[in-house]
């Protein structure tokens, strides 16, 4: 009908912010073991600052205007902490001056308590989602340690990987269930359900 205001068809944007985290994580998780030459920490950096960063605050700023409180907060935040951490280690290796990694600690810590807390929202919506939390959860701690110099990166980059590969498998599962009605990978239930 001309003239009609029409209605935007809602999208997952869940699967475009998790597709900028595993190309974040596993840049990231790959550096940490070894497999990126340290000649090529700034790409490193650019990299999780635009995928982890800017492409998560992009999809959990949609979400947002969808009014997915949950979606939208999670997306927002976990790219504010890419974006923060990336552009002051960029700034670090462009300076003449060094961030010591104990200025990271608090801000891992952080973020430790609030995927702890997402595995419990993420369990009313599915399992799958709910483990990556638990994974990102782990993956906070252990960062943690290994700014604190009680760990090396190792088990911080093994978790960065398993992060990047569990955000690739839901973004897949996401959208192909989007697009064709059915998941070709499967979510698993919700672990939890809200009372009536």
């Amino acid at each position: 009908m001309p003239g009609a205001v029409q209605e935007l068809q809602r999208i997952d944007v869940l699967a475009i912010g998790l597709f900028g985290l595993a190309v974040g994580a596993l840049t990231l998780g790959v550096a940490q073991l070894g497999g990126i030459p340290e000649s090529d920490r700034v790409g490193v950096l650019v990299i999780a600052l635009v995928f982890g960063g800017v492409v998560q605050i992009l999809a959990g700023v949609t979400d947002i205007r969808y009014h997915e409180q949950l979606g939208g907060t999670a997306l927002t935040m976990y790219g504010f902490f890419w974006l923060t951490v990336s552009t002051a280690k960029l700034v670090s290796a462009g300076a003449s001056f060094n961030f010591h990694m104990v200025l990271f600690a608090p801000i891992n810590m952080v973020y430790a308590a609030f995927s702890a807390v997402m595995v419990y929202l993420t369990a009313y919506r599915n399992a799958a989602l709910s483990l990556l939390h638990v994974v990102i959860t782990l993956s906070f701690t252990a960062t943690s340690f290994a700014r604190l110099d009680v760990i090396s990166e190792t088990l911080p980059g093994i978790l960065h990987v398993l992060v990047g590969l569990g955000a690739f498998y839901y973004a897949v599962a996401s959208l192909s269930r989007a697009f064709t009605g059915r998941a070709l990978l499967p979510l698993g239930p919700p672990l939890l359900h809200k009372s009536a």
